[in-house]
């Protein structure tokens, strides 16, 4: 069993591909064991695998593994986007498991954390969520989290943590509430929470309305990862960074201490097309960013080889 797999979702389209390009370039740029991760891509919209593989031939010269989400008739996703969920359908090929939205890659090597996961004890690690799913202030944040939990059966379960941007007179408290950004688990906590986070997330989406139903993903997790009693190991905004300036100084004091970047603004730049159309990666490759983050990931991008990603109509770089 290897050291360490990274678990992403995407839709067949262009620009997920450029993420999974670039994520599969990040971990070749670091040394061992990043290098030779497998990179498991499950690919949502009913998609056809022999169509992925021919759309990337770059992915063959990478530990890129393309699967087809599983789905059964009776799956309702938004935007039938049914990838999330697959990455928690197989059990764990590694010692540590990393599950990562598409639009991410790691930046730098993250042995502390390996170290850490290295325990027999069910362990989970992350970022608490930046601000409340609710949108509510601090009362009615505690009411709604007491109602899901009661709801999942979890009735006496404490909210112990802080969002980690919101303050708790601001916004209250939470169970174990991760960005979905990056959330990485050792074996034995990922074989905890696997059979539960369908369920879980489900449950969520049945009983949120509105804004709330955005985050049902990330809710049902935290139910999962509360009905399933593991360790919580709770990570700094190293690990989950986005790319804005927001962080720094909460957290981050420079932006070569970023272990994993989470590039989901779109201030200074369109995170969908700027790695799969020309234009926008000429105006990412000649743009001065405002803020040191995206000035930081700019250099990381341009760094790596044949980064844009080409569709096989045309002379592909890969």
């Amino acid at each position: 069993m290897g050291a360490l797999e990274f678990r992403t979702a995407i839709s067949p389209a262009p620009s997920f591909y450029s993420n999974a390009k670039l994520a599969a370039l990040s971990l070749a740029a670091l040394a061992e064991p990043y290098a030779s991760a497998p990179l498991i891509v499950s690919v949502g919209d009913n998609a056809d695998i022999d169509q992925v593989k021919a759309d990337n031939p770059w992915s063959t010269h990478y530990p890129v593994v393309w699967r087809a989400a599983e789905h059964s008739a009776h799956d309702v996703e938004p935007r039938g986007f049914l990838s999330g969920l697959d990455r928690f359908a197989y059990p764990a090929q590694s010692e540590v498991v990393i599950i990562c939205d598409a639009d991410a890659c790691l930046m730098r090597e993250i042995d502390e954390l390996l170290e850490k996961l290295h325990t027999s004890h069910p362990t989970v690690a992350g970022l608490m969520a930046h601000y409340s799913p609710f949108h509510r202030d601090a009362e009615q944040n505690n009411t709604a989290w007491h109602r899901m939990l009661d709801a999942a059966d979890l009735k006496d379960h404490p909210l112990s943590y802080r969002y980690s941007i919101a303050t708790p007179e601001q916004s209250g408290r939470c169970p174990a509430y991760f960005n979905y950004g990056f959330v990485a688990f050792n074996r034995a906590g990922f074989e905890k929470v696997r059979p539960l986070v369908r369920k879980y997330k489900e449950l969520a989406r049945t009983a949120l309305t509105g804004h709330a139903l955005f985050f049902a993903g990330q809710i049902g997790l935290a139910l999962a990862l509360a009905a399933a009693g593991v360790d919580v190991l709770e990570l700094g905004p190293q690990y989950n960074c986005p790319n804005s300036n927001e962080m720094l100084g909460r957290g981050i004091d420079d932006v070569t201490q970023i272990r994993f970047l989470h590039f989901l603004r779109n201030d200074e730049f369109d995170r969908h097309s700027f790695l799969s159309d020309p234009a926008a990666f000429h105006r990412f490759s000649s743009a001065t960013f405002d803020a040191a983050v995206n000035r930081h990931f700019q250099r990381h991008v341009l760094a790596l080889p044949q980064v844009f990603y080409f569709r096989p109509a045309e002379t592909d770089a890969g």
